[in-house]
């Protein structure tokens, strides 16, 4: 039998704030037009967690079978490479929190409409098919728009969609930042990864567009959110202390200045830690901001 800890090392419990801060956001925006209902909250966080959980699992089990963990790549499968889960392991129990997240999100359209299936079942087969078959997202370069639209957007106009029971194009505007910076996570990691890439033929938006713009792509990725926040903040579509967020700008300029300078895999990862620190602190600063701002 598994050992609990071994599993939740499985999930990639660091990785989780991506499915965390959207949930969040998208909740706290829905707190100026009603009051949170925190079992539905608890139901929507469970289900997008439970998501990301056996997305990440599904991926390292494909991953390891195609062959995408070669001898001193710098993402590793984990459990797999450590001889702690086997690959079959691994991918049933990916199957199991696909199947928690299934249960939560059946649960979540009986309560507040059929919308939660519109939402649920296209992330849902996002996440398996990012990198199952021949025709996985990930490895036909289509990674970064997949992970984008389901834990950028989807993820935070689902969470609002629960509370309130309304759908808006303001929240999918306001859910653009985030969209950015979850892409630009797969995007750092797809410049570190680009030779190794090349030798198991995976497809990725860096091979595609070459170095030099992808070098551009990624500026864009991680200077976007602050221009697009800024938009939304002068156009009252986010309250004044949703600012806040603009705090980490120094975090996203260390990044892009190791990305400019460099295109060796150990110090590329470096830039790929910190732009994940850059989602989470974003985003938790973002939630703040703009809760303050909603109810103060």
């Amino acid at each position: 039998m598994l050992h609990p800890k071994v599993i939740f090392a499985s999930t990639r419990p660091f990785s989780l704030t991506a499915s965390i801060i959207p949930v969040l956001f998208g909740t706290i925006l829905a707190s100026q037009w009603t009051d949170i209902n925190y079992y539905v909250f608890f139901l929507t966080l469970l289900g997008a967690v439970s998501l990301q959980c056996g997305t990440n699992l599904v991926n390292d089990y494909f991953d390891h079978t195609k062959g995408a963990d070669l001898p001193g790549s710098l993402s590793p499968s984990g459990v797999i490479d450590r001889g702690e889960m086997t690959p079959k392991q691994v991918y049933v129990t990916g199957l199991v929190f696909f199947g928690i997240s299934i249960v939560s999100g059946l649960y979540l359209t009986a309560l507040t409409g059929p919308i939660v299936l519109y939402i649920g079942i296209p992330s849902l087969l996002v996440g398996y098919f990012y990198t199952a078959t021949r025709f996985a997202l990930a490895y036909n370069g289509l990674g970064e728009i997949a992970s984008g639209s389901t834990l950028g957007v989807l993820a935070v106009v689902g969470s609002y969609y629960t509370q309130t029971h309304m759908l808006s194009g303001e929240i999918t505007l306001a859910a653009l930042p985030n969209a950015f910076l979850v892409m630009a996570i797969l995007h750092a990691n797809n410049l570190r990864d680009l030779e190794t890439d090349k030798k198991i033929n995976k497809i990725t938006i860096v091979g595609l567009i070459g170095k030099k713009w992808s070098r551009l792509e990624y500026y864009v990725l991680m200077i976007g959110p602050y221009i697009i926040l800024s938009m939304l903040i002068m156009n009252s579509l986010l309250p004044f202390w949703s600012i806040l967020a603009l705090l980490t700008l120094p975090v996203a300029v260390k990044a892009i200045k190791i990305a400019a300078s460099t295109w060796e895999p150990v110090k590329l990862n470096g830039a790929l830690g910190l732009t994940a620190l850059l989602h989470l602190s974003f985003g938790a600063l973002l939630c703040i901001g703009t809760l303050i701002g909603i109810q103060f």
